[in-house]
């Protein structure tokens, strides 16, 4: 065993003082245990991120109102023209779940509101119709890039990708929505690539919506389309033009003249001998004073409103013009509505 002596004569040899040996010792304990714990935190946040990926959103949908339902698929351009919600439910179901997962990565829940909702454990997707291209972003300024030959913008961070495509060439102020937009950001902080992400999902949501079809009606500067002859039929997520045509041919069989003198406007809205009948999205609310065809309605000065769902800021009909615009409703809006 070693001496002080002995350690005394280490020193000599070595020229160092003791407390040199021990200080270089007590670093390299410490480094050696700084090591140790960096790859252990390494490790449990690997764990962590691991964890958090492998969750989805519970309940779903987020909403009951923004469950998938069974809806018509447009064909041709028309799907430039549909309402908000209608657009969500045709771009959600435009391709298989299947499809929709071989793109994202993973499982993949869907919901329908203004826009088409979809969440993977480590991404959060939107899908909807917008007026125009993007001047800037969230992003900052987009780039200019064709997709499916179309002209388009994408912007990419590090928190996702926006991409813009525009699949019908309309003036924004026309009423149409003729941008698909498509959104792709990380859910977890260290998201897999999202540019390539967005752009597949554009790719194949527009080659679903778009089978070939009818393209959009030539849009007057106040909005007028040319009348058309449409069978009878609900107005439930018809395109707008098609609305118009629907209210112009009931308009006519109500007042018992030829809807072939109809004025026609993109905005789901038809006048015929001085009677407009339109449909709304979402509108003022209803305050219900009676009943037409057994839904709420408001019949006051301005004409006759009547609510068509649940909320009363909801989807209505309207009427105004001369005559008996109650009796006119009662007649219009049972075939409008599929009844």
């Amino acid at each position: 065993m070693a001496t002080p002596n002995d350690y005394r004569a280490i020193a000599r040899k070595t020229d160092r003082p003791m407390w040199i040996w021990a200080g270089c010792a007590l670093t390299s304990v410490l480094l050696l245990l700084g090591v140790v714990v960096f790859v252990s935190i390494t490790l449990l946040n690997r764990d962590d991120d691991i964890g958090a990926e492998a969750k989805l959103p519970e309940p779903w949908p987020s909403k009951p109102e923004k469950a998938l339902r069974p809806v018509s698929m447009p064909t041709g351009e028309m799907v430039a023209a549909l309402t908000s919600e209608t657009s969500a439910q045709v771009l959600c179901q435009a391709i298989p779940a299947q499809r929709w997962e071989e793109i994202l990565g993973g499982s993949t829940l869907l919901e329908a509101g203004r826009a088409c909702h979809a969440v993977t454990a480590q991404l959060d997707v939107s899908a909807q119709m917008i007026p125009a291209l993007p001047e800037d972003t969230s992003r900052g300024l987009p780039t200019k890039t064709t997709i499916a030959g179309k002209l388009a913008v994408i912007a990419t961070d590090k928190d996702g990708t926006s991409l813009s495509v525009e699949l019908v060439e309309v003036a924004p102020h026309n009423g149409a929505s003729p941008v698909l937009l498509v959104s792709v950001r990380g859910r977890i902080v260290r998201p897999p690539e999202t540019e390539s992400k967005a752009k597949a999902l554009a790719e194949a949501l527009i080659a679903g919506a778009m089978p070939p079809g009818p393209k959009l009606p030539e849009i007057g500067e106040d909005g007028e389309i040319a009348p058309q002859q449409a069978e009878a039929g609900p107005l439930k997520d018809k395109p707008l033009p098609v609305m118009s045509w629907l209210l112009c041919g009931e308009l006519g069989r109500a007042l018992g003249v030829p809807a072939d003198k109809a004025k026609p406007t993109f905005f789901a809205s038809c006048e015929l001998n001085g009677v407009t009948a339109d449909y709304s999205e979402l509108s003022t609310a209803v305050v219900p004073t009676t009943t037409i065809a057994g839904l709420p309605a408001q019949v006051d000065g301005r004409g006759v409103f009547v609510q068509l769902t649940g909320d009363p800021a909801g989807q209505t009909l309207k009427f105004k013009g001369p005559g008996d615009l109650q009796a006119l409703a009662e007649k219009m809006v049972p075939p409008l509505l599929g009844r």
